[in-house]
């Protein structure tokens, strides 16, 4: 993720325009969100399994990296396709991350608006698992599950989201002292299609997604893919 923050000061200075990174984990790690307390987390559980622990430069609760996709999509806060408001922003991307998922057979609907902000970022914060609740925007499974959870960092006219695409159901809730028994998450792309889907298929069909939002071919730069000045406003 420290790249992902090398991107983020590219952007915000002016280097670069964008770019959205397709990665995982390993070992496995749980990532905390920038705010998020590390007593949320069982660290000795995690030393004990193997799993690391970082802190995220983007918000929101605690993600363990194992068994999915993490994306990053860094870009200018005036891009046309992926700016905005945070909720805007995080809208659009997520837009064409569905499309992606679309591609693979998996259908998603966004999570509406709360009517009370102030009452769901209370209901966000009781978990310290991202994924036991649906933020604005996530997307969710024909069962209303949670299947890809998201996080921003807003650096200058920059922003960062961070996203984790689920490939099995979440399984922080071990190490984060919580019941694994009333968590929202999906069952997984594996398990939504029937199939063993590997990360490699899962990141094609994500640039797709994005490319298809973008309207253009990304290109592929040491593992970042970059989408054309032309694109941001």
């Amino acid at each position: 993720m420290a790249r992902d923050v090398a991107l983020l000061d590219a952007c915000a200075r002016g280097d670069m325009s964008g770019a959205v990174r397709l990665y995982g984990f390993s070992p496995p790690c749980i990532s905390i969100g920038r705010l998020q307390p590390v007593s949320d987390i069982d660290v000795e559980r995690c030393a004990r399994d193997g799993v690391e622990v970082v802190r995220r430069p983007s918000g929101g609760r605690a993600v363990l990296h194992d068994q999915e996709v993490t994306y990053t999509v860094v870009c200018r806060t005036a891009d046309a396709h992926f700016g905005g408001t945070v909720l805007e922003s995080c809208a659009r991307i997520h837009e064409a991350v569905a499309v992606g998922l679309l591609t693979l057979g998996i259908a998603t609907t966004a999570q509406g608006r709360p009517g009370d902000v102030r009452a769901h970022a209370r209901a966000l914060s009781a978990s310290p698992d991202c994924f036991a609740r649906p933020a604005a925007h996530e997307l969710l499974d024909a069962e209303g599950h949670k299947l890809v959870g998201s996080a921003q960092a807003r650096r200058g006219p920059a922003l960062l989201q961070h996203g984790s695409v689920l490939l099995e159901p979440a399984r922080a809730a071990p190490y984060l002292g919580v019941d694994s028994t009333t968590g929202g998450s999906s069952a997984g792309l594996r398990g939504l299609l029937g199939r063993y889907v590997t990360e490699r298929e899962v990141r094609t069909a994500l640039v797709a997604g994005f490319a298809d939002v973008l309207g253009a071919r990304l290109c592929d730069e040491k593992g970042d893919f970059h989408h054309p000045a032309r694109a941001t406003a």
